[in-house]
């Protein structure tokens, strides 16, 4: 929320899916959920993996959430957003997480078709993500 100078009342502003209300695109990874993560382990590995199978299986969440825009199956839709949505968050990948909390957005107010086209969005998203994580994280443990 945001309030113009002098003004005393606040407004919100929508962003589309991924860009922050400054305009500014939330950044691909945020390395320190891993560096977190590892603390939390006494072998990195353990976050590397899940990093590593996060990358394995983004591909399949993708199709999964296509097949369901594509049949019209909203419950499936939304499970399916849900699990992409909170697996990114969960290794770190906020513009993938914010883009798909937009997706969830329009599934659960029943505008597919929306959903349905920001599926490109996502998967040049996740694809972007995919790249990142294996470049500045996966290839260094």
């Amino acid at each position: 929320m945001s309030s113009f100078p002098g003004s005393h009342q606040e407004y919100r502003t929508a962003a589309p899916a991924g860009i922050s209300v400054l305009g500014m695109a939330a950044p691909l990874l945020d390395r320190r959920v891993l560096e977190d993560m590892e603390r939390d382990f006494p072998d990195s590995m353990v976050v590397a993996r899940f990093a590593d199978d996060f990358c394995a299986t983004l591909q399949g969440k993708l199709d999964r959430l296509g097949a369901a825009l594509g049949g019209s199956d909203r419950v499936d839709a939304h499970d399916a957003v849900l699990s992409l949505t909170s697996s990114a968050a969960m290794v770190g990948a906020q513009r993938l997480s914010q883009t798909a909390r937009a997706t969830e957005r329009q599934i659960a107010a029943g505008d597919l078709e929306a959903a349905a086209r920001s599926l490109a969005l996502l998967c040049g998203c996740g694809i972007e993500t995919r790249q990142e994580l294996q470049r500045t994280y996966l290839t260094h443990h």
